[in-house]
């Protein structure tokens, strides 16, 4: 019996000894990174917490890896569920201006109404066309070359691109 509770009391201690090292590596690794931001060098870190420079190499290194991996699991899995949310989010709005549109209000309103769906329509366009892209190669994130959606969005003359389409519509028309 005596020889069962000093095994059991011995992983009790090394349980606690490894969640204690688990707890001092994050109180360190906060450390490190706090002194990064603050504009420190590693070796200003290493001699200030008293530990050696690979060390902060390697907490720095440990970081950067942990941050892609988070990165990438949000791209993965939260970027595609926001990017459907919020079209679900124009579609919502552009029924309650179709009803605004259909609605007794004054012809004005009623106008209003119809200009601001074909806005939603042209930015749920351009957020369909321009969707945000990201590429993986070789488990690194390469940046999206283009221009952003927000610069898209901000630098294109909705106005020349709506005048376009009426003289589409326009060509289409049978004549009268």
């Amino acid at each position: 019996m005596d020889m069962n509770n000093f095994t059991n009391e011995l992983a009790e201690n090394e349980k606690k000894r490894k969640k204690k090292n688990k707890e001092n590596v994050a109180l360190l690794r906060n450390l490190v990174r706090s002194m990064l931001i603050k504009g420190n060098t590693q070796w200003e870190i290493a001699e200030s917490l008293d530990i050696s420079q690979p060390t902060v190499c390697r907490d720095i290194q440990w970081r950067r890896s942990a941050a892609k991996k988070e990165l990438n699991d949000m791209l993965e899995k939260k970027l595609p569920e926001e990017y459907h949310n919020y079209l679900a989010s124009i579609e919502e709005v552009l029924r309650h201006a179709w009803k605004i549109a259909h609605s007794g209000f004054t012809e004005k309103n009623r106008l209003e109404a119809l200009q601001f769906v074909i806005e939603c329509c042209k930015h749920k366009m351009d957020v369909i066309m321009n969707p945000p892209l990201l590429t993986k190669s070789n488990n690194s994130l390469k940046p999206f070359n283009g221009k952003s959606h927000s610069q898209a969005v901000s630098t294109t003359d909705s106005h020349n691109s709506f005048t376009i389409n009426q003289k589409d519509i326009k060509k289409n028309l049978p004549e009268k």
